[in-house]
């Protein structure tokens, strides 16, 4: 037997693969499936089947490697939950729900199609054989077919006419009578083995010049039923071979876990800052670190280096360790993710962040890292908050202080503020901690929760201290004053200016000089914040000073002081182009201008887009209206929908004379006042006795009567003359009664 399958696996040598094959996995989603496309190369045979939890896509004759970090880029985690690689190298696991079911089919390209449809399943998964490959050149469909394309539906097959005597099936003999079933896995594995060592170069045989013999295997039964194992029986042997290089290389792939996306997590060796330190001072470690870093012809020692790098890193001299690492021309692959973890603790950015990209679901330290070092921030989903968590409650106090602000504010603006008030209590429980990251963790969190008041008076403590976080916290209480309409102190407005200009160049710098911009106009300091604004020469930062530009618009357009605005507006005129306002900033603006009685500059504060906009085509017929041009202000109009829309053209109808139709307009619109006003300038009497006030309604009762029910005519007594010049005198005064509180009620609007 052993020399049995000694002989088949060299036999079999020439055609096991040196490594295994990449296999690219893509997706795409559907309004009822999502789909799976397994790009197996033309002639691959594959199989799905059912097993707990989901189900398994296995090629059985074919080691492979599936590239799984593009699976979940177009699709949700509803339909498929995960898409694992077993530890085999030949299948696939993807976990569902189980209301779900799975349907597939090859493509002509060889590649195999996973539908996850919704609903339960109906017929189990079967096995599929790859079609015959033919060389006739096949079209080339695009890449969407992979995603949108459906097997075409085949005719059912005809019922194939009965036998008239069935014949009996033929014996299936096989060339070995084996045992047990597990027997030939063991025999598949080592086959593997065999040939995977052999293309290591670590054996050599030689074939046998005659192939032995066929024997019977002792003890080996010749009926099928007798030599198959129970069901109940174990499907494996506890069977497990490997060579050298792969023993060797075992550890370092061990390490390396796979995260949900299907990237490689990297060992926690490479991010566990505590275990850089020791006991030791702190300039006793660094002595010790920089012995022996010139080794023998004065060529640097890697490994010292990387060790001084690291002990500069635990102590949060992230500049220190990256000029180390300069200096002694250690390459980036030998670096590895120290310069990104330097340039976190110093709070730069980094050139090379993105390549922690997608390994914030890792379950290890690396998780922490790739969560800072984003920007912006990664989704909610996408993270590892236990991981997170963990490796921030495993990082020495001083990190922890140094990263934990920035930690709390990506977590904040992801939508996990739980998660950073979690992280508030680790720094609190740190010894030594410092109470400005404490302070700064809770204002960042006052802030998510709109707790602007004590956010405020938390950052108004920290931009009076001396850290490191003064400046920003400066520049953020001004924000955060500014958004509660609060005047910013003058010794707020200096110490920003100041900060900036000492800052400059940097964005902390830029966003100095904005809260000083605009907290000198939240104290009506106008000429001396676009003077300001005029000095910024930043162009890096251009799109900040545009927002500053209309923001301090914005603030100039809420002056109550007519007198104040108008000076202003038309001295710094050239310094407010409207192409670089926002929409909002120039309706408002156009809208102050038509109500102090400049209409025409209220229409050039209005860029052509906004003009085209409903918010801009109401400033449009405000200014016209403001400047008497009904006509045009209703051509502004149209048949736009709104209220605010309808008032207007009320508006405009009533001064071209046309009160009926203003009458209708201001009712759409729900003006009850304007509405009688145009109704009694319409003669519209019977709506005035109705819904007018007492006075009107007296009026038309005497000046109309024809609004009033008929008396009937068996009542109507005749009067003598005597009565009726009594009642005419009577009625005279009741109308000159009527008509004098009416020009009173008048004269009161």
């Amino acid at each position: 037997m052993t020399r049995f399958i000694l002989t088949l696996g060299v036999i079999l040598l020439a055609g096991a693969p040196a490594a295994a094959q990449q296999i690219a996995v893509r997706s795409g989603e559907h309004e009822t499936f999502s789909r799976l496309v397994f790009m197996l190369p033309p002639g691959t045979a594959w199989t799905t089947e059912r097993v707990a939890g989901g189900y398994r896509l296995t090629t059985p004759g074919q080691e492979t490697r599936f590239d799984l970090s593009r699976v979940f880029d177009l699709i949700p985690k509803t339909r498929i939950l995960s898409v694992t690689p077993d530890v085999d190298a030949r299948s696939v696991f993807i976990e569902t729900p189980p209301s779900v079911h799975l349907e597939s089919f090859p493509l002509a390209i060889g590649a195999a199609v996973i539908d996850i449809v919704d609903g339960p399943e109906t017929t189990p998964p079967i096995a599929v054989t790859p079609p015959a490959q033919s060389f006739r050149p096949r079209p080339n469909r695009g890449y969407l077919d992979l995603y949108w394309s459906k097997p075409a539906p085949q005719a059912p097959a005809a019922d194939p006419a009965p036998e008239t005597a069935a014949a009996p099936p033929a014996p299936v003999v096989s060339p070995l009578a084996l045992p047990d079933r597990r027997v030939s896995t063991a025999e598949r594995d080592l086959v593997d083995q065999l040939g995977r060592a052999a293309s290591q170069g670590l054996i050599t045989m030689e074939l046998p010049k005659s192939a032995p013999k066929d024997e019977a295997a002792p003890g080996a039964s010749a009926d099928p039923e007798q030599a198959a194992p129970p069901e109940d029986s174990a499907r494996t042997l506890a069977l497990q071979s490997e060579t050298v290089i792969d023993r060797d290389t075992a550890a370092a792939f061990a390490r390396h876990q796979l995260s949900e996306s299907g990237h490689s997590c990297p060992p926690d060796q490479d991010f566990d800052i505590l275990s850089w330190q020791t006991d030791k001072p702190a300039h006793e470690q660094l002595t010790d670190a920089r012995r022996d870093l010139i080794g023998e012809f004065d060529r640097p020692r890697p490994e010292a280096v990387l060790n001084l790098a690291r002990v500069y890193v635990a102590f949060g001299f992230g500049a220190e360790a990256k000029a180390t690492l300069r200096s002694f021309g250690i390459s980036p692959e030998e670096a590895g993710p120290l310069p990104i973890l330097a340039d976190i603790i110093e709070g730069n950015p980094h050139a090379m962040a993105d390549t922690l990209s997608g390994l914030t679901a890792c379950d290890g330290k690396v998780a922490l890292w790739a969560v800072l070092a984003q920007d912006p921030p990664p989704r909610k989903e996408d993270v590892n908050f236990g991981a997170v968590l963990r490796a921030y409650s495993a990082l020495p106090p001083n990190i922890r202080g140094l990263v934990g602000p920035a930690l709390s504010t990506r977590l904040i603006d992801m939508g996990a503020p739980d998660v950073a008030a979690t992280v508030r209590s680790m720094l609190a429980r740190a010894p030594k901690t410092d109470r400005r990251a404490l302070a700064e963790i809770d204002a960042r969190i006052d802030l998510s929760a709109g707790r602007k008041e004590e956010a405020a008076r938390l950052l108004d403590g920290l931009a009076l201290s001396a850290s490191p976080a003064a400046a920003e916290a400066l520049s953020t209480a001004i924000e955060t004053k500014l958004s509660l309409g609060v005047a910013i102190p003058a010794t707020d407005v200096d110490n920003a200016g100041a900060l900036g200009r000492q800052l400059r160049g940097s964005e902390t710098g830029a966003r100095l000089i904005r809260a000083e911009v605009l907290g000198l106009g939240s104290t009506a300091r106008f000429d001396e914040a676009f003077r300001t604004l005029s000095n910024w020469d930043a162009p890096q930062f251009d799109a900040l000073k545009q927002s500053t530009q209309s923001d301090l618009a914005d603030q100039l357009g809420k002056v109550p002081d007519d007198a104040l605005f108008i000076e202003t507006f038309f001295r710094h005129r050239d310094k407010i182009p409207a192409a670089q306002l926002e929409a909002r900033v120039q309706v408002a603006l156009a809208d102050r201008l038509s109500a102090t009685g400049f209409w025409q500059s209220a229409r050039d504060i209005l860029s052509a887009e906004t003009r085209r906009s409903p918010p801009g085509r109401l400033a449009l017929a405000r200014a016209a209206l403001a400047g008497r041009d009904a006509a045009a202000a209703y051509s502004y109009l149209g048949d736009l929908p709104g209220d605010e829309a309808a008032k207007l053209r009320g508006e405009a109808m009533s001064m071209l004379g046309r009160h009926s139709t203003a009458e209708g307009e201001f009712a759409e619109a729900g003006q009850t006042e304007a509405q009688l006003d145009e109704a009694w300038r319409a003669g519209n009497w019977t709506l005035v006795a109705q819904q007018g006030s007492e006075t009107q309604k007296r009026f038309v009762e005497l000046f109309a009567p024809e609004t009033a029910p008929p008396d009937d005519p068996q009542n109507v007594v005749p009067l003598g003359p005597l009565s009726a010049a009594q009642q005419l005198i009577s009625q005279s005064q009741s109308e000159r009664e009527a008509f004098a509180k009416l020009m009173e009620e008048l004269k009161a609007r």
